[in-house]
């Protein structure tokens, strides 16, 4: 099975992994560590990676060589008996559609017909193979509420959620397959390479996000009046959109979203008193409960996290306008948050501010009219819980967003999405704690 990490050694002719390649399953081989060298004579007698020395390249006519026209000293691989593939220094996808045992070498005289072959080689090299990632499908809805013709789904009771309804995924840039997204993740970590006692985990993502009207509401009763929850049950899915683990789910998500109506206490359970049936009877002298928010979002993190946040809308014509948002902590060294790194903050323009994925989106269409949805757990009694390592490692203090619903160039249905979520967590850096915006900003398009 591949998740294996494997060592090939440059005096040893095609070392079997012992994982068999289905034409099913795509599977990436991806070096590690370690050099070695194919011939000591050459590139100034130094050890090199698995590309490799470029400065040689193995001649066509030299066939008993595993890989012809390819760097002498590089790393290639063959699934059973089909042909050699190079392989090198960067995660490489084994060809698609073979059949067989995984097995990989140096690129050298293995049989010795020109010289010494593998006799006067030198060290060895680790690779981990691992499962490649496919392209997750946004086209289906990852949420699906049972078919109930009567009553139906209470859609117009739902105040502006009711646009939300539906499938929403990513729209992509103009000018390459990266979206206008951006998640800023600062992550604890002590080791040799962390000196600040954390690390960045930055990327851009694809996203779907489903929201499902339920078949009825949930009604809060207390004193003389009644609060009526209408409810939309929502999924959300995110993958990476570049790095070397692209295409896999990075975070997953379950919840709700209320609009809060304030009605009249129905008389007895069904607004019928004691009798049977149902009915329109109030109590004597009703009245609904006033509350100072509308919007109340409900969500469930498998990291070990719940959060309660309420809050409010507003409808405005034109576009929004999309705050400056900062992703610094205060009180450590934040010089990592500023270096360009391809792995870890690939885009420090969009690190300074996550909200400039939404400006630059906002230029590719002109917005008509839009809804403005903000939350807080901060508001109405919100909270966040987290379980113990959580608490100790990255605790979830709070946790702010705002959704922007829109109408695109003059019409009036509301087709795009744009949100901005921050949430604050407090990690152990050294002997104190910090806290640390976790930032993430999406467009989608409703499917």
């Amino acid at each position: 099975m591949p998740n294996q990490r494997i060592v090939v050694q440059a005096t040893q002719a095609w070392t079997d992994t012992g994982i068999m390649i289905s034409a099913e399953n795509a599977v990436t081989i991806s070096f590690q560590t370690g050099a070695w060298t194919a011939d000591p004579q050459t590139n100034q007698q130094q050890l090199y990676g698995p590309a490799g020395d470029s400065q040689i390249i193995v001649p066509l006519t030299q066939t008993q060589y595993p890989l012809v026209g390819a760097p002498l000293g590089a790393l290639v691989g063959r699934i059973g008996s089909n042909p050699v593939f190079l392989i090198g220094a960067d995660p490489t996808e084994v060809p698609r559609g073979q059949t067989g045992s995984l097995s990989l070498c140096i690129n050298d005289d293995i049989h010795a017909v020109y010289g010494p072959g593998l006799a006067d080689n030198q060290g060895q090299i680790a690779v981990f193979i691992y499962y490649s990632n496919t392209i997750p499908n946004l086209t289906r809805s990852i949420i699906n509420e049972p078919v109930q013709a009567s009553p139906a789904a209470p859609t117009s009771s739902l105040g502006p959620l009711e646009y939300l309804i539906g499938t929403w995924t990513n729209k992509l840039t103009d000018t390459d397959d990266l979206p206008y997204s951006y998640n800023v993740m600062p992550l604890p970590q002590l080791d040799p390479c962390s000196p600040t006692g954390y690390i960045l985990k930055n990327f851009a993502y694809y996203e779907e996000l489903s929201f499902s009207a339920i078949h009825g509401s949930a009604a809060n009763r207390g004193g003389i009046g009644t609060q009526n929850c209408n409810v939309l049950f929502y999924e959300q899915r995110v993958y990476f959109a570049e790095g070397p683990n692209k295409n896999a789910l990075v975070h997953a998500e379950n919840g709700s979203l209320l609009f809060i109506n304030d009605q009249l206490q129905l008389l007895g359970p069904y607004g019928n008193g004691d009798q049977a049936g149902l009915g329109n009877q109030t109590v004597k002298d009703s009245v609904a409960p006033s509350q100072q928010f509308n919007i109340i979002k409900q969500i469930s993190v498998p990291h070990g996290n719940s959060i309660l946040a309420a809050g409010s809308y507003q409808q405005h014509s034109g576009a929004p306008t999309i705050p400056v948002v900062s992703s610094l902590p205060e009180g450590v060294d934040t010089q990592q948050y500023t270096q360009i790194h391809p792995i870890s903050n690939p885009n420090p323009s969009y690190t300074r501010n996550p909200n400039q994925a939404l400006a630059d989106a906002l230029l590719a269409a002109p917005v008509t009219t839009f809804l403005a949805l903000n939350v807080s757990s901060k508001n109405g009694g919100g909270g966040v819980t987290n379980i113990g390592v959580d608490q100790q490692h990255v605790q979830v203090e709070s946790y702010q967003c705002t959704y922007w619903l829109e109408a695109l160039n003059e019409a009036t249905e509301f087709t795009q999405l744009q949100y901005s979520q921050t949430i604050m967590m407090r990690l152990p850096i050294g002997d104190q704690f910090i806290l640390f915006p976790h930032i993430t900003t999406n467009t989608l398009s409703k499917t």
